[in-house]
């Protein structure tokens, strides 16, 4: 099974998980936050929102799968704090 690569092109100043995706036969997605799923967007609804909604290009050369797209710059689970117990 071959896997699909992203690419991102845009990133959302106000909301940095808000990323817009590309992939090699230009299609474009919309990652609405952190751990969502790419949703496909128009190309022309892609620059309308780039231009729209304060997003800035981003110029990266990697390609990601999906699931790193989806988890791409979220922050890790803090596993080093304490749990508490309740008394």
């Amino acid at each position: 099974m071959e896997s699909r690569g992203y690419q991102v092109i845009g990133r959302r100043l106000s909301q940095p998980q808000t990323l817009i995706f590309r992939d090699p036969d230009g299609r474009h997605f919309l990652r609405a936050g952190c751990g969502t799923r790419l949703v496909r967007v128009t190309a022309r609804d892609a620059m309308r929102l780039m231009r729209s909604r304060d997003y800035h290009s981003v110029l990266d050369r990697s390609w990601r799968s999906e699931i790193d797209a989806i988890v791409m710059d979220c922050p890790l689970p803090d596993a080093a704090a304490p749990e508490v117990a309740g008394s």
